[in-house]
């Protein structure tokens, strides 16, 4: 008898147990064992329907322990967890990226095809999945399970649990959106910044001068949020971020660095912000600690300081604006005063220029140029209006 060789299989051989037709092959899977596939149907045709059915799964489904055909792929996404918690244990992983994919696969990904097994996990299913959860939770919903999706088969076929990616060849999400970045005009942002001074509750959380910062910088909020006023150079009118806030399981606000490499970069400021942090921390006289702090002198936490922008905005023209609505408006202006792609992207403390080109447009090094570009954002800069004669 010839000796199977890996992944070989042998004839199908028949027989009868009571009214039913047995069919049973033995092939070699890929650790060398030959193992035996025996199925039981009522016809002949049937049971090798079967038996061919189940040696392809075996086949393509890896051999790694406690992954087999039948595994559910919410057990392969839990122990795909397991492993991005250690990567945040080492520092090579942020625990935001962590509960976000964890809450992508508790909340869509387990209850949408968790019960599917790996070898039932193919691309059809898999496209059908992203594109009912694009219709019914929308674009970025549907973006996050693709990335988890992806990042839990590319880890499964590493462990030899799939023969390939099944959400590789997916429909792209993004044929149906328009990725067009939508930014505040300077007439927008003045209007914006009006409403902010005037409304008692937003100076009392202190959104002003927060808004005016983000907008000086590009910065994301939980980077702004994480500022410290030693990160601040007066002399050199310059700024390090080094730091972000992050609201973590179990362990609360926590002080983690940037979410890439590139995300930590030196910017020189526009002079009028330069001249409002003075100021604030004149007023304030404090020394050290965060410069937007809590009123315990700590770090805010960003959900709180987005639903503080939220309730203002709500019933006003500007409920489509929000903190990241003033990093495209960083983004917009740069590029219409001449600033390049990456210089834009190191403002912006992006890895990649097709980032800011696709997402924010309309290296780490400090560029004075990007700093004068942001000088007409000086809302203090408008004429005042005209006093009348007796006021």
């Amino acid at each position: 008898m010839r000796r199977l060789g890996l992944g070989e299989y042998g004839d199908v051989t028949y027989s009868k147990e009571g009214r039913s037709v047995v069919a049973m092959l033995y092939y070699r899977d890929y650790s060398g064992r030959r193992r035996r596939i025996r199925r039981n149907a009522p016809t002949r045709a049937t049971a090798r329907r079967e038996v061919m059915t189940a040696l392809q799964l075996a086949l393509t489904v890896g051999d790694e322990p406690g992954f087999t055909a039948s595994s559910s792929l919410a057990k392969a996404a839990d122990a795909w967890l397991e492993v991005l918690e250690e990567r945040v244990e080492r520092g090579t992983r942020s625990a935001t990226t962590l509960d976000l994919y964890r809450h992508a696969v508790q909340k869509h990904i387990r209850p949408g095809i968790g019960e599917l097994r790996l070898g039932e996990l193919t691309v059809p299913r898999v496209d059908r999945f992203l594109q009912r959860v694009l219709r019914t939770k929308g674009y970025s919903t549907a973006k996050l399970c693709r990335t988890v999706l992806s990042g839990i088969s590319r880890w499964l076929v590493r462990q030899g649990g799939l023969p390939f990616n099944p959400v590789r060849d997916t429909a792209p999400l993004e044929l149906d959106r328009d990725r067009t970045a939508r930014a505040m005009t300077p007439a927008q942002i003045r209007e914006w910044l009006d409403i902010l001074d005037a409304d008692e509750f937003a100076r009392r959380h202190d959104l002003p001068e927060l808004a005016r910062f983000i907008l000086a910088t590009g910065l994301r909020l939980g980077e702004a949020l994480g500022v410290r006023w030693s990160d601040i150079d007066p002399d050199r009118g310059s700024l390090r971020v080094q730091r972000t806030i992050v609201r973590v399981k179990g362990k609360g606000l926590v002080a983690s660095r940037p979410k890439t490499r590139s995300s930590q970069r030196v910017l020189v400021l526009p002079g009028w912000c330069l001249t409002m942090l003075q100021a604030r921390r004149a007023r304030l006289g404090v020394v050290g600690g965060p410069v937007f702090a809590d009123s315990l002198g700590g770090y805010r936490d960003r959900n709180n300081v987005g639903a503080a922008f939220r309730r203002v905005r709500t019933g006003t023209g500007f409920e489509w604006v929000t903190p990241h609505t003033f990093r495209k408006t960083v983004a917009t202006l740069l590029d219409s005063k001449g600033a390049s792609a990456r210089m834009i992207a190191d403002q912006l403390g992006h890895s990649r220029v097709s980032m800011t080109q696709d997402v924010y447009m309309g290296r780490r090094a400090v560029s004075a140029e990007l700093a004068e570009a942001l000088e007409s954002l000086d809302d203090h800069q408008r004429p005042q209006p005209r006093r009348r004669d007796g006021q």
